[in-house]
């Protein structure tokens, strides 16, 4: 690589800083926590918690709702495992990203992933924040509410909340961790011992659903 070139490449490193760091911080947390979930990435454990939630959710009628898409991942996962013929619907407004690609190109990343879904396993995306989706549909009554959005805890209680006041069969959630208790805490607050954890995934059901 000869000097002129290496000389650009550090320019345009001094050019973008600001928004190379978060990438790099992003990218370092990733590199330290592989051996966890992190950022819609599951892992077998977090896996096996996903489909017992869909099994549990077969036994009842209505949709499944992912809270929280990012890249798809989990999504694609969801329509895999749930009944050929049950909605899945995942709400995403595409305002974050760990490697901070701009709201457009998330979208389009996110939904070229969820191509298959989206034609072929009555997958829908409801693209804006959760707040709208609740207002949206206030009578919407799930079978399962899979949460995975914002990890703070007042992001969570508030998921948590809605899906309660559904009368949903089957909550669950991603990142029951150390690593984010704002989860652990919302979840503990409003369930108690009564969840289930594989990995990271968290599973409430109704005892008169069970």
């Amino acid at each position: 690589m000869g000097v002129l070139q290496k000389l650009s490449e550090l320019n345009l490193v001094i050019k973008y800083r600001k928004q190379l760091k978060p990438v790099l911080t992003s990218y370092l947390h990733f590199f330290e926590n592989t051996e966890t979930s992190v950022w819609g990435s599951i892992t077998e454990d977090d896996e096996q918690g996903i489909k017992h939630a869909v099994v549990q959710s077969g036994k009842h009628k209505g949709p499944i709702v992912e809270i929280g898409a990012l890249f798809g991942h989990t999504t694609n996962l969801l329509a895999s495992m749930k009944r050929t013929g049950v909605i899945l619907i995942t709400v995403e407004n595409f305002t974050w990203n760990p490697f901070s690609l701009p709201p457009e190109v998330h979208r389009q990343f996110t939904m070229r992933t969820l191509r298959y879904a989206l034609k072929h396993c009555s997958t829908q995306v409801f693209d804006g924040n959760a707040a709208d989706f609740y207002l949206a549909n206030g009578t919407l009554k799930p079978s399962l509410i899979f949460i995975d959005a914002g990890h703070d805890y007042e992001s969570v209680r508030k998921d948590i909340d809605w899906a309660v006041s559904t009368g949903c069969p089957v909550i669950s959630g991603h990142d029951y961790t150390v690593a984010h208790p704002g989860v652990v805490k919302a979840v503990d607050e409003t369930f108690g011992n009564n969840i289930s954890l594989y990995g990271s995934v968290w599973i409430h059901q109704r005892r008169e659903c069970e």
